[in-house]
């Protein structure tokens, strides 16, 4: 949610002098997004320091109704500096987070809060909002890429250990609750015997030990493999050498680098929400599909090339290159990047 961010610093830098409320329904992190602004207040923290200050550490349930409801109108919003509520407040503006329930969904299993409590009470917002004669900004999260059909959960492992993984579908049975159904259909485990199976299986994530990969060196690792795990969305090859993690030299490919004690099912889960959130739709312009269309077709006879030529062959600075070289990355998912050698490498 990079771009909304963005969306809101700049809103927020153009309206210092007005109180600003932004506003969304539970199973959205604010406590990420405050992080991320630096800035604002979060209405859950004000209105319990109010509680504490007034009846000390006291079960809000022991508390008034009537004094707990005269403590929460007294909370006003502080000219420049935001504050971040579930609820309508006074303000001058809003910026309103509406969610696509789609999103909103995993956002809640994520959290670990009810769907449809979020739902229900961002409708209400809406409506709300809607009604607001204060100044409104709608901040909707980009669109998404959302797989979530079973085949796009599978975990597939190639190794000798990591028998400890269970599978999440089978916990299932044991919870009663309207959001556990989606929450426990991740991830499917399976296991493979042989390399050669890999062909004909495809998932979110393939777990496979390095010492199954015949490669020298971590570009090889990417040139020769690439294509043949290109079914998964992610692959970790499990390494014992801990200089081999998070490696710079496979930025634009799915394979990365992990210790052998990485895994379990939370941290598995919790890497596949993150997934889900961040893959947006690819959208280009006709201009510069062409353009990228043009640049893949020159590559195709290429093994290695420099920036250099890149840039000098279709008249664009360096920055530029890089950008168009992701871009192209994206559709054709065929190009490497060797930091030791500074060049670009070509996948066929």
């Amino acid at each position: 949610m990079d771009k909304d961010y963005k969306i809101i610093k700049e809103k927020l830098n153009e309206n210092k002098n007005k109180r600003v409320l932004i506003l969304g329904t539970i199973g959205i992190d604010f406590q990420t997004l405050m992080k991320k602004l630096n800035v604002g207040k979060w209405y859950e923290k004000v209105l319990d320091d109010l509680l504490i200050e007034n009846y000390g550490y006291i079960a809000p349930k022991y508390i008034p109704d009537n004094e707990k409801k005269r403590l929460e109108d007294s909370i006003e919003i502080e000219k420049g500096v935001p504050l971040f509520s579930h609820k309508m407040i006074d303000s001058d503006l809003i910026l309103f987070i509406y969610v696509d329930p789609k999103i909103l969904r995993i956002l809640c299993t994520r959290e670990k809060v009810s769907y449809q409590e979020a739902l229900s009470l961002q409708n209400k917002l809406k409506s709300q909002v809607n009604q607001a004669t204060c100044q409104v900004v709608n901040i909707k999260p980009y669109s998404h890429s959302l797989d979530i059909e079973k085949v796009g959960r599978n975990v597939y492992i190639y190794d000798d250990k990591n028998n400890d993984l269970t599978d999440r579908k089978i916990l299932k049975e044991y919870y009663n609750d309207e959001n556990i159904d989606f929450y426990f259909r991740f991830p499917y485990i399976k296991k493979v015997n042989h390399m050669d199976d890999l062909k004909r299986k495809q998932g979110f994530l393939l777990i496979i030990n390095e010492k199954y990969l015949k490669a020298s060196n971590y570009i090889e690792i990417d040139k020769r493999y690439r294509n043949f795990f290109k079914r998964f969305n992610l692959v970790y090859v499990i390494t014992k050498n801990k200089l081999k993690k998070d490696l710079f030299h496979l930025r634009y490919s799915n394979i990365y680098f992990v210790n052998e004690n990485f895994f379990d099912d939370d941290v598995l889960q919790e890497l596949y929400f993150n997934y889900l959130l961040n893959t947006k739709n690819i959208k280009f312009s006709k201009k510069k599909l062409l353009l990228l269309k043009k640049m893949n077709n020159y590559l195709k006879n290429k093994k290695t090339i420099k920036t250099n030529e890149l840039a000098n062959t279709f008249k664009m600075n360096s920055r530029k290159v890089e950008r168009y070289m992701n871009d192209s990355n994206k559709i054709y998912k065929n190009i490497g990047y060797d930091y030791v050698k500074n060049e670009w490498y070509i996948i066929k």
